[in-house]
């Protein structure tokens, strides 16, 4: 094999590379990083190689960064122009002894050439899952150095974890989603600034460190979920890739603290749910949670995760094609959950702003409430044991789905889910606007259903149970009593005691006592939630919706939905989707034998 003390400089020319035709689908290039010093040229070789006889290397992970900066590498002795970010990894990566094979998507696939495009990303979780391991290219280290206290901070946080949680580096390996592990021991694992190892520099250090760009790349959650052997590497810096999860699942533990030390402006969130988002069976899940990561091309929300997803049927619609639009991409992305899952439950990850109405975004962040939290099927049935019926219209971008209109909406009042943070609790001015905002809905309630004051408990129970989605703060299913108790013991905080006394029995308030009201409508995460609405049907119902609803919106539950839907209605019997909602007495199933309609959705 030829290195670089052995090539002939006279090989060197200034001729662009130009990529050769792969002989098989099967096929793929290895790149062959020959030994070179810090900041010399690089000169490297292709070598083509299939999965019969594969040629040992590792997976390189990282960010394209600003695609008009670029410097050349060497190819087989010919000029590749590739981006600053990728010179400069395999500049901190290259041995000065030996060559280093790696898969580096630049220069192993052609990116010019589309058919190869989309055929090579296809074999990408395979080209990651087989690599010898994955090096996560966080970026170089800045002029003053942060990137050694930055490691050493994530080491020594890590280690006081492993050590309280009675787990090893290996037992990390193993685990799929390290975050929830944290988040299950949350009431035995101390605020982190209550350690004996909190201190200034090292909370700076890691917001230095969970504000590197890499983490909110699409493309990580892929190649980062298809291996164990996982290197993160900081300048010259590396550690375990699993120890960085770690202790960002522990700091997005307590939201009162990742905003107070200023890691609400970081990237952390995205560095601690890398894992989670690996969720096969579940993609819609995963691509709600990947909507809030970025990557330069929109189609790649969806083929950057293809690999990822597992299909029962219709993964045929989701082989990556570059010639389409990035609306004809979420399209079909519609389509096939569609045909796999045989529910509507893809509307569901609809914000009330998109166009159509019925196809996701993927690509803008979708902080609204996730219909599934933590991956957790929910047992509502609003239309019975029903399979979706449905029929596409893609010249007029028009779906139609089988469903009946359950209500109308009488009233409606927007709010929000930072109400339930404890955030705004503990300050004094979020403290006077939660009692405001309470109660402005008890007065909404109670003129809009025409009740008598203090309200029944079944009323109370009904707006409990629609508040917190009929869940309690690990977002599952919870018991109407629980979540009923929780609120009288959040409205007992929020409220002062001449109105939390009109509206509240005396008798439920003494049966309330030993709830716990800062668990109601938990988890609240440290973002900026966008704009919900609570509102009352004609028919007396109470219901939450994610985004904003107004006077006349309909309540409608599609067949084959897990949640029914809010829509507007438009000229010519057509409606516009607002998003889903929670409605207390249509959940499970009550007017499942409501006439069944074709609703037209644009």
């Amino acid at each position: 094999m030829q290195t670089k003390s052995s090539m002939d400089v006279g090989e060197i020319t200034s001729e662009d590379y130009v990529f050769i035709r792969l002989p098989e689908e099967t096929s793929f290039r290895v790149v062959e990083i020959l030994p070179g010093e810090k900041d010399s040229p690089i000169y490297c070789k292709l070598h083509v190689t299939d999965w019969e006889n594969t040629l040992p290397y590792e997976a390189l992970s990282y960010v394209w960064g600003d695609a008009t900066r670029k410097d050349p590498v060497f190819v087989d002795g010919k000029r590749l122009e590739v981006t600053r970010s990728l010179w400069t990894a395999i500049n901190h990566l290259r041995y000065p002894d030996r060559p280093r094979f790696l898969w580096a998507d630049i220069i192993c696939i052609d990116q010019g050439h589309n058919v190869e495009k989309g055929k090579q990303i296809q074999q990408m979780k395979r080209i990651y899952e087989s690599a010898q391991a994955v090096l996560s290219w966080l970026g170089p280290d800045t002029e003053d150095h942060k990137a050694s206290p930055a490691i050493r901070a994530v080491r020594t946080v890590s280690d006081f974890l492993c050590k309280e949680l009675k787990v090893t580096v290996a037992d990390l390996k193993s685990m799929n989603n390290m975050t929830e592990f944290v988040f299950k021991h949350r009431e035995t694992l101390p605020n982190p600034d209550e350690c004996d190892f909190s201190s200034e520099e090292l909370w700076k250090a890691l917001g230095w460190f969970y504000s590197i760009s890499y983490f909110t790349r699409v493309w990580v959650i892929q190649e980062v979920n298809a291996n164990r052997v996982r290197t993160a590497h900081c300048g010259y810096e590396t550690i375990a890739w699993d120890l960085v999860e770690l202790v960002a699942g522990y700091i997005i533990m307590e939201t009162d603290f990742s905003k107070r030390w200023g890691f609400s402006k970081t990237n952390v969130w995205w560095a601690a749910t890398t894992t989670e988002l690996k969720r096969p069976d579940n993609w819609l899940g995963m691509l709600y949670l990947a909507s809030n990561y970025g990557c330069l091309d929109p189609r790649d929300v969806i083929y950057g995760l293809r690999g990822l997803m597992k299909f029962s049927k219709g993964a045929e619609l989701l082989i990556p094609d570059y010639s389409k639009t990035p609306l004809e991409v979420y399209r079909d992305s519609v389509e096939a959950a569609l045909v796999n899952f045989e529910n509507t439950d893809v509307l569901l990850y609809l914000a009330g702003v998109e166009s159509p109405s019925w196809i996701p975004a993927w690509d803008v962040s979708m902080l609204f409430r996730n219909p599934f939290r933590f991956g957790n099927r929910v047992p509502w049935t609003p239309a019975g044991d029903m399979k979706a019926v449905w029929s596409m219209d893609k010249m007029e971008n028009i779906l139609s789905i089988d469903g009946f209109i359950a209500d109308t909406i009488k009233v409606s009042q927007q709010y929000n889910e930072m109400y339930f943070g404890t955030t705004m609790l503990s300050s004094e001015d979020g403290a006077m606007k939660l009692q405001q905002v309470w109660k402005e809905i008890l007065e909404i309630i109670e003129q809009a259903t025409s009740s008598a004051t203090p309200f029944t408990k079944n009323l109370l129970n009904a707006a409990g149970n629609t508040f917190s989605f009929g869940l309690n703060e690990k977002s599952l299913p919870a018991d109407e009593e629980l979540l009923l108790h929780r609120f009288v013991a959040y409205l007992k905080i929020v409220l002062d005691g001449e109105v939390f006394a009109k509206y509240v029995p005396t008798d439920l308030a003494e049966e309330s006592i030993d709830a716990d009201g800062l668990l109601f409508g938990k988890p609240v995460w440290d973002f900026t939630y966008p704009e919900s609405s609570f509102y009352v049907t004609e028919g007396g119902l109470l219901g939450c919706c994610v985004s904003p609803t107004k006077v006349g919106d309909s309540v409608a539950v599609p067949l084959g939905s897990t949640y029914p839907l809010i829509l507007r209605a438009e000229e010519g019997g057509k409606f516009l989707i607002r998003g889903f909602t929670y409605i207390y007495g249509v959940m499970r199933g009550e007017r499942k034998d409501t006439s069944v309609r074709v609703l037209e959705l644009r």
